[in-house]
């Protein structure tokens, strides 16, 4: 899915990279923060695919005591970022961050388990407790393994735009994508060259 769907960007190509990107204008002071509650934690797991809309509804249900998986969330988004931060900057990704996403990734993984299939395969892998409030959370933590050991890390970008900091997957044919969004950051850009050569 690209685009925005409401208040998120889903235009990273992978769903980890558009749950880094939840944190909007990064770069500016008063930084907007679209996982503000557990509600939009369990929005965002559904319209990137990581849960269910069955899932997501039952999720949504008893929504106010769930603070703490939203913090939670938004602790792991911050883990990633210090990742991805720092091989753009060619530096060793921090070990207390990796640290931190490998304990969220162990608990997603225990949070799943083998059952037996009616289909053509032996046994499916799915969730011990398919409604549990941690699910969003657990499904970003494997997103973001799946990230990080499958994804080319070098095509994983950062947005060209000096005042973007939203990440991509570059997934064009000679690898040459610079922006998030050619409409937004793209043209932006380019009128700021524009002028600047007009100087």
């Amino acid at each position: 899915m690209t685009g925005r769907y409401r208040s998120f960007d889903l235009s990273g190509g992978h769903p980890a990279l558009d749950f880094v990107n939840t944190l909007d204008e990064r770069p500016f002071p008063a930084p907007v923060e679209t996982l503000a509650d557990y509600a939009a934690l369990v929005r965002f797991a559904e319209v990137t695919g990581l849960v269910v809309a069955a899932q997501a509804r039952q999720l949504r249900k008893p929504v106010a005591h769930h603070t703490a998986i939203a913090k939670r969330a938004r602790e792991l988004r911050e883990q990633l970022y210090g990742v991805l931060s720092a091989w753009r900057q060619r530096n060793p990704p921090p070990r207390r961050e990796l640290r931190a996403i490998t304990s969220a990734i162990r608990e997603a993984q225990a949070a799943r388990a083998l059952s037996v299939s009616n289909g053509k395969t032996i046994a499916r892998y799915e969730w011990l407790s398919p409604y549990a409030p941690e699910l969003p959370l657990y499904a970003c933590a494997l997103a973001i393994k799946d990230l990080l050991t499958n994804a080319e890390r070098g095509r994983i970008r950062k947005c060209g735009a000096a005042d973007c900091e939203v990440y991509f997957i570059d997934t064009s044919k000679g690898h040459r994508r610079h922006w998030c969004s050619m409409e937004n950051c793209g043209n932006r850009e380019k009128q700021r060259r524009w002028r600047a050569e007009r100087v």
